[in-house]
């Protein structure tokens, strides 16, 4: 029975059970793809971590022995030991420099002596000789790997995987083909040729029994073709009933309504198909559209992120210098102490000596005083700059201090510039009820797109901040007098992505991030005005107190 009723899919040109297989293998494989690359990358990583803790423990067991070699300057017994390190499995070169940065001993594969420079990492480490509490700094010693250590290491793994994958995949696509054969393209095949074994010349027709389930779309069209014959035969009968004179008649009413319910069947499957479409259609726009949204926030919280690492970047090299000066002036000050002190305890201390320290004593403390208290004021600007961007609380705030927290904070890049910042306001202290990070934000990303866009390196410039309050909404005027804007510019500057300056890295988040903050964070608004050489003008308008109701 099976046999005869067997549908022959080489026939059947477009395969609806043959795409549904294509779509579900592919996107499988593609699956299995993407996990396996990033299992070989996790794999890849680890063992490249391994590595560099085995160069950084050769630190701890070779040190003091090179140290020594040094110290003796005993070069046979150098080149003795670093042979040896070399030795080791994870090690492919050494390079051993002396405290003038000149080359004692270079083996293996270093950046001097190979041309593949690329796979190439290491580890570097000072050779410190202690005498008497002392530490002389003797030179420096380089234990390189490369990327050929790591891949022998997974290598193995890697081929495990793979093979792994493709048994899973094999194995995956037989018995999906198995399933989809037993679950779909059988059983329409049967429904097909009983549908056309259907005869309407005969009053007794075979009732259809293929679908397993009567509930399932199969078990619908059987039921639907059951239901119509024996709708059909009923009308059979009724027309051999049918007087003879009206024969011509009833033939006539029957073949228009054969041709009635073919053309509902064509226009009913037609129009299920249509449906069918149109739902996938909307799916699709709908899952596109959420994964733009994704996309989208998580560039805002990259580029968010990536604004904060700047702050971090050019604080970090703020403090070095006060800090700087203040462990240059405590070594001094020890050195005066031990001094001094020699002189009182040999006798020798004169009265000149001991007004001469307390006078330098006093101009060192205060120069580190001053140094300390520079370096205290940018970590508390960053700090609290840094706490607020990664927050998303309401607070009460000078918003005028805040900007002057915030402008501290990037002192590395303004210091850097000629343009020259001039904050305008009628009051001493603006006190906010809003998101202090939101406008941490506000001002970071318009300073920074001022310095890249309005101004050339090295031009002067003027850009004039102004704080006004009307009722209880701050109006905030951000102006410069740099390159200005044309007219498709200033349409498209809040749009996502849009940048005059992909070239050199440009996001085209930072305007649309302001323009999201302003209008939804803040429920304020945010306009622009500018022309070609005349300057741009940003106006925001938020309320003043916020509610986080």
């Amino acid at each position: 029975m099976v046999e005869l009723l067997a549908l022959d899919t080489k026939s059947i040109k477009n395969s609806i059970s043959m795409r549904l297989l294509s779509s579900v293998l592919s996107i499988y494989f593609l699956l299995t793809l993407l996990v396996t690359g990033i299992h070989i990358a996790v794999e890849y990583q680890d063992a490249k971590n391994e590595v560099q803790n085995v160069l950084e423990a050769s630190e701890q067991t070779f040190h003091d022995i090179l140290a020594t070699d040094l110290w003796n300057y005993d070069l046979e017994q150098l080149n003795i030991t670093a042979e040896s390190i070399k030795g080791l499995p994870d090690i492919t070169g050494v390079e051993v420099m002396g405290a003038d940065k000149k080359v004692l001993f270079s083996s293996g594969n270093t950046l001097e002596r190979t041309a593949e420079k690329e796979g190439l990492f290491w580890h570097e480490f000072s050779l410190i000789k202690t005498m008497n509490d002392e530490g002389t700094d003797l030179g420096q010693v380089r234990l390189y790997s490369d990327r050929s250590v790591i891949i022998n290491s997974i290598k193995s793994g890697v081929y495990t995987l793979a093979i792994n994958a493709v048994i899973k995949t094999m194995a995956l696509v037989v018995l999906v083909t198995i399933v989809f054969r037993k679950l779909l393209t059988v059983p329409l095949g049967m429904l097909a040729q009983h549908a056309n074994s259907i005869d309407p010349d005969h009053a007794v027709f075979k009732r259809i029994s293929i679908a397993k389930n009567n509930n399932d779309e199969l078990g619908v069209v059987q039921n639907a073709l059951n239901s119509m014959m024996d709708k059909t035969v009923e009308t059979i009968k009724k027309l051999d009933t049918v007087n003879q004179e009206l024969e011509e008649r009833v033939i006539e009413r029957t073949e228009k309504l054969n041709r009635t319910v073919t053309q509902l069947d064509v226009e009913r499957g037609a129009l299920k198909e249509e449906v069918a479409i149109r739902q996938q259609r909307e799916a699709a726009l709908a899952q596109s559209l959420e994964d733009l949204k994704l996309a989208q926030g998580k560039l805002i919280e990259s580029e968010k992120l990536a604004s904060l690492g700047g702050l971090v970047a050019g604080v970090a090299h703020e403090i070095n210098t006060p800090v700087g000066l203040s462990l240059t002036g405590i070594s001094h000050f020890e050195h005066m102490v031990e001094d001094i002190n020699k002189q009182f305890k040999a006798g020798e201390l004169e009265e000149d000596d001991f007004v001469r320290f307390t006078k330098d004593s006093a101009e060192l403390a205060k120069t580190i005083h001053v140094s300390l208290a520079r370096a205290a004021n940018l970590v508390k600007s960053f700090k609290q700059v840094a706490v607020d961007q990664s927050s998303e609380e309401i607070r009460q705030f000078d918003i005028l201090d805040y900007l002057k927290e915030t402008m501290t904070s990037m002192h590395s890049q303004l210091k850097q510039s000629a343009v020259h910042f001039n904050v305008q306001c009628e009051q001493q202290v603006l006190m906010m009820t809003s998101y202090p990070g939101a406008w941490a934000q506000i001002f970071t990303n318009l300073i920074q797109n001022t310095l890249i866009h309005a101004y050339d390196k090295g031009q002067q410039g003027t850009v004039t901040l102004t704080f006004q309050l009307e009722a209880q909404q701050l109006l905030f005027e951000f102006k410069d007098n740099g390159k200005g804007m044309s007219v498709d510019t200033i349409e498209r500057i809040f749009d996502p992505f849009f940048t005059t300056n992909r070239s050199n890295g440009g996001s085209g988040l930072g305007m649309n991030i302001i323009y999201n903050i302003v209008t939804q964070k803040l429920h304020g608004s945010i306009s622009v005005k500018s022309e070609l050489d005349g300057g741009s003008t940003f106006l925001i308008s938020t309320p003043r107190t916020l509610s986080d109701k």
